[in-house]
């Protein structure tokens, strides 16, 4: 009898811990799109240099390509909001980068889960309505170090996808020879990125790569926008 209590136990035990650990869906970690279709997504992180947005959304609008930015909440201001709006209107969008950039896997999980909600409550604002920040790319791509494994909790919150990249240099000519079908190519808000663009986009394009959004690479619905604005409600 009390072997037979152990092994029930012992498998309500397992049955816990894998619900818990399957309980975000199959494909929200994400690294790339599919390699059978030659489309590839371009994606910047950070926005500490609203200059440099500002060129990087106009050579998107020269060249015809949209970006999907991956914001900090700390970087989100009144002063950009014009290119913001344009960025939307023109088919780019926006995905949640946490409120100021830390270690996530090393803060509490309160504070992980306040990094990303602070930063949907500021982007709401900013805008005058509720755009949904479906897309994540934690920090340093840290969502999982030792026993900690943030992707539930992600999911928890409303993030739809956990974003990664494949392909990460600075360099036109390593970027090109690195991208594949699918592929998400990581870029940030500084010069030098930017000058990589300039040459690199032209190329892919030549390459035959249709540039689309993550979202649409990885053949999401369209953002569904509402006039509620998200409010923080854990003050």
């Amino acid at each position: 009898m009390k072997h037979t209590m152990r092994i029930l136990c012992l498998m309500m035990c397992l049955m816990l811990f894998f619900g818990t650990a399957l309980a975000y869906p199959a494909g929200f970690l994400v690294y790339h799109g599919d390699r059978e279709v030659n489309r590839i997504a371009i994606t910047v992180d950070d926005i500490y240099d609203a200059n440099v947005l500002r060129a990087m959304h106009e050579l998107s609008v020269e060249l015809d390509f949209p970006i999907t930015y991956f914001v900090l909440g700390t970087q989100i201001r009144e002063s950009d909001k014009d290119i913001w709006e344009d960025v939307i209107a023109r088919g780019g969008e926006v995905g949640n980068h946490t409120w100021k950039h830390p270690y996530l896997t090393r803060i509490s999980i309160h504070n992980a889960r306040n990094q990303i909600l602070l930063t949907q409550e500021a982007w709401d604002n900013l805008l005058g309505y509720h755009y949904p920040l479906r897309l994540l790319r934690p920090p340093f791509g840290y969502y999982k170090e030792g026993n900690v494994n943030l992707l539930d909790m992600f999911y928890e919150y409303g993030v739809e996808k956990t974003v990664m990249w494949d392909v990460s240099y600075t360099d036109p000519a390593e970027a090109r020879k690195a991208t594949q079908n699918g592929s998400i190519l990581l870029f940030h808000t500084n010069y030098e990125d930017l000058e990589c663009l300039k040459v690199l986009i032209p190329q892919l394009i030549e390459d035959g790569y249709e540039l689309v959004t993550v979202s649409e690479l990885l053949g999401m619905e369209p953002i569904e926008t509402s006039e509620e604005k998200y409010v923080f409600p854990y003050r």
